[in-house]
């Protein structure tokens, strides 16, 4: 089982990498609301942290024999930069409908991206599939310890930035992210509110938490956090250990978030990145005073979808 000791340890092998990234205040949100801007990462998302530990982590032989990864986009550009720091071959398998703009950056930084399937999990299970027959080196989204203590050291950064935090506001796919987080912040400050929050589109974690069997729609804005949580997956069993709620949040509440943070916060944010706003935005999560930091997870979203989103809002400033 992860401890707060990987954490640390990752926070200083990745330190030489990145630099801890902005908690900004978001006073037209509520009072006592910090934004962490993972978006403001040289990839444009948190899940640079969690491949720069796991690729550095890596022994000589598991790198020269090459990387394989599945992501909708923002863990391919992670495993992408991280290969390229090693020195290892790196090949992505992303889903068709995965933004341009992430796959334009896998290649960007010398890694092989390869279009598979509509769904997520189908392209995560070809490359379990080529990793076997090539003897290639898997590097898991989420089911990682590595990566998981590498995205952990977001929690180490907020109690750092913000010693008297009471909630932190997390979104939701495999729960690679939030199970680090929320191992990091309650090994810290152990009664700190942490809340995970789902789209109704991709509702794994939700329906895992709570038994429910809310159906993936892989149509979404958050396309970033669509698919299923791996059986075997150690996300699960540390996310019903450290994290203390899971909420939904819908396709609209997700567009006014998206749309807010350009019009009032001044930053671009994908669907997936936005649901901890959009969580507060909506009423999901009550505007009760507490210190909250919620993390934006990641800013690479498509022309397309941005103009999708762009027009009409429903929210009040």
């Amino acid at each position: 089982m992860l401890t707060i000791s990987d954490i640390e340890d990752a926070q200083k092998r990745i330190r030489p990498y990145l630099h801890p990234t902005l908690l900004e205040p978001a006073p037209d949100l509520g009072e006592h609301i910090f934004l962490k801007l993972e978006n403001t990462n040289l990839t444009h998302s948190f899940k640079l942290r969690g491949a720069l530990n796991a690729v550095l982590s890596l022994d000589a032989d598991a790198k020269q024999r090459g990387l394989v990864a599945a992501s909708s986009g923002n863990h391919a550009q992670g495993m992408a930069y991280a290969a390229h720091i090693a020195g290892a071959r790196a090949q992505i398998y992303m889903p068709t409908h995965t933004p341009q703009r992430k796959v334009n950056g896998v290649r960007r930084y010398g890694a092989e991206a390869v279009l598979f399937s509509e769904h997520y999990d189908d392209a995560e299970a070809e490359a379990y599939r080529v990793a076997e027959r090539d003897n290639l080196t898997f590097v898991s989204a989420y089911s990682d310890p590595r990566v998981i203590a590498g995205a952990g050291t977001i929690g180490l950064e907020i109690v750092e930035q913000l010693p008297d935090v009471s909630r932190v506001i997390v979104c939701v796919s495999g729960g690679g992210l939030i199970s680090g987080i929320a191992l990091a912040i309650k090994s810290r400050l152990p009664h700190v509110q942490v809340i995970g929050v789902n789209a109704l589109s991709a509702p794994a974690m939700y329906n895992l938490f709570y038994g429910t069997n809310h159906p993936q729609v892989w149509d979404t804005l958050a396309e970033a956090l669509s698919g299923d949580i791996e059986e075997t997956s150690i996300t699960k069993a540390m996310a019903k250990k450290y994290v203390d709620d899971i909420v939904l949040v819908t396709e609209d509440q997700i567009a006014d978030a998206m749309r807010w943070m350009i019009d009032v916060q001044g930053w671009m944010v994908e669907g997936g990145g936005a649901v901890g706003v959009a969580s507060l935005l909506g009423g999901v999560i009550a505007h009760d005073g507490q210190k909250t930091a919620v993390v934006v997870s990641g800013g690479n979203v498509d022309g397309d979808n941005l103009r999708q989103v762009l027009g009409s809002s429903s929210y009040e400033i």
